[in-house]
């Protein structure tokens, strides 16, 4: 996983060509003005799961980047809570992966569902 997720506080729990599971436990500096996790982090928290599950699934010499991404905020994460996210693969294809993450909040409820496309990159000539 980059460093940026890391920084975050995002662990990877278990991964496959398939699915990857991560968490985060949300932080003071994670919160909005409103003093739940804040939007964009929820996002970053998805984006780095979606990365790391296309990731996965290239080839040698191959890389990925997002190209689309939708959040849907469905509630609040409070602060102390551990986010548990479940990247799921919708489409694996040559040129593009489509990834769901579901984000959880500790009592079981989602807080957000991210729809991502991943393209991936050929390796440099």
């Amino acid at each position: 996983m980059p460093d940026f997720p890391k920084s975050m506080g995002v662990t990877l729990t278990s991964g496959s060509p398939e699915c990857i599971v991560g968490t985060l436990t949300v932080e003071p500096h994670h919160a909005n003005r409103n003093g739940v996790m804040h939007g964009g982090a929820i996002m970053a928290f998805a984006d780095a799961l979606g990365g790391s599950a296309a990731a996965i699934n290239l080839e040698e010499g191959q890389s990925t980047t997002t190209l689309e991404s939708k959040t849907n905020f469905l509630r609040p994460i409070a602060i102390g809570e551990t986010a548990t996210a479940r990247c799921e693969a919708l489409h694996r294809g040559r040129r593009t992966t489509i990834w769901q993450t579901t984000v959880l909040r500790e009592d079981g409820k989602p807080a957000a569902i991210v729809i991502q496309t991943q393209m991936t990159l050929a390796p440099a000539p």
